[in-house]
């Protein structure tokens, strides 16, 4: 599997708004989410707030799966947003993360079917208990997206 480990030296602050997903219907609902953030100008005010202070390829819309890399419950929540230091608008919230070892993964969709099963299990890393980020570019960038994986050295304290 292609993949590249990104090293943040930062506190990652996403602005947005996170939603209840049934884990078991997740693949479905999360793209209903997106379509109804588009048509309602959820999207395009994230938009409008992202690149504001560039600090890393993580300026695009994102998607913040859960509490930790493994989801385990039944339903999680999954936050929709953008890296942003600024204000907080009055109808989102934010959230912050802070962790140095990403594993990124081009194509979220072929990664999430073997990323537990195959990369795991041989890659020399573990999934941190943070949530994993879902990346988001721009038309024609390439990839068009990317899933950031929270990791840590096999065997390392955590």
């Amino acid at each position: 599997m292609e993949y590249r480990i990104q090293k943040l030296d930062f506190e990652l602050r996403i602005v947005g708004k996170g939603k209840s997903v049934k884990t078991n219907s997740a693949f479905k609902t999360i793209p209903t989410l997106w379509n109804n953030a588009k048509k309602d100008g959820f999207t395009q005010q994230l938009i409008d707030m992202s690149w504001e202070n560039p600090k890393c390829t993580l300026e695009s819309l994102l998607g913040v799966c859960g509490n930790e890399a493994a989801i385990m419950d039944e339903e999680f929540t999954y936050f929709m947003g953008v890296r942003y230091d600024g204000d907080v608008p009055n109808d989102m919230e934010s959230l912050s993360i802070t962790h140095a070892d990403w594993a990124v993964f081009p194509n979220i969709a072929e990664v999430r079917k073997r990323l537990y099963a195959e990369w795991v299990p041989a890659s020399g890393y573990e999934l941190a208990d943070i949530p994993c980020i879902e990346c988001f570019y721009p038309p024609k960038h390439k990839p068009r997206n990317e899933l950031w994986v929270p990791v840590l050295p096999k065997n390392s304290n955590k």
